[in-house]
């Protein structure tokens, strides 16, 4: 391996986490970058065919969210071999693999193995709560020591779970409310992916823009931005079955 770069869409934070964990243990990272803000939708990288690629992107309803794929057209490889790693809210990641690593592909990679990480649900936090933990990164990092054992020679495309077609895409529509708590620090406004909180008044949102990544709510240090209890209470009852039992994380080849 001539160079590790270790990429990710991460609203949450928690993507990063476990995309940062498996590269840690590929090797040394040469380079990190974070396509989450809307400030990096232009970031061009390319890679040659010694390096290796870590994506990241967190399953939005069984999807790779709208946004980082996207973002992914930016990345340019050269026979370059991939990891790509999913995360979900202890729930399931269904078409995400396969997508992303089509996606990937058509950017000229070669996914040579992913990596499912449970992480804690975006918007009903009680599930798959504070993960990734240590134990979890500790996992992860030793999936990535167990890829680079196999990175030997051609980079051989790996068979990731997921249908083609994918699943319909269904979700969003859950736009967070702001509180009289917000001070109009405006983090949530470079934070967003999309464009969709105005910095001249952070204390509003463009539905018509919202990825309901739950981005700004993650970053609010005065805990002013929310979802509605109604709302969550829903998701929650419609979760609590799928959701209940306690997910692992998995590595594929």
């Amino acid at each position: 391996m001539k160079k590790i770069t270790a990429v990710y869409f991460s609203p949450c934070g928690t993507t990063k986490t476990a995309v940062c964990s498996v590269a840690g243990g590929l090797g040394e990272v040469a380079k990190e970058v974070d396509l989450t803000p809307l400030s990096a939708a232009s970031t061009e990288i390319s890679l040659d065919a010694e390096d290796v690629l870590v994506c990241g992107v967190p399953s939005f309803g069984g999807r790779v969210p709208l946004t980082a794929l996207e973002r992914i057209k930016n990345l340019h490889g050269n026979g370059t071999a991939a990891v790509a790693v999913v995360t979900y809210g202890n729930r399931a990641f269904d078409d995400t693999f396969a997508e992303l690593q089509d996606a990937l592909e058509a950017q000229g990679f070669v996914a040579v193995a992913g990596v499912a990480a449970v992480t804690q649900h975006s918007i009903v936090n009680q599930f798959g709560a504070g993960r990734p933990n240590a134990e979890d990164q500790t996992q992860l990092q030793a999936f990535g020591k167990e890829i680079a054992e196999k990175l030997t020679g051609t980079p051989k495309r790996a068979e990731l779970p997921g249908n083609r077609p994918y699943l319909e895409r269904h979700g969003g529509g859950l736009v967070p409310m702001v509180s009289d708590a917000c001070k109009g620090c405006g983090k949530c406004v470079t934070h967003c992916p999309v464009g969709a909180i105005p910095k001249d008044n952070p204390k509003t949102t463009d539905k018509d823009l919202c990825v309901s990544c739950m981005g700004c709510i993650s970053v609010c240090t005065q805990k002013a931005r929310s979802l509605p209890e109604a709302a969550i209470g829903m998701l929650t009852e419609k979760l609590s079955k799928v959701c209940a039992d306690r997910k692992e994380n998995q590595l594929f080849f």
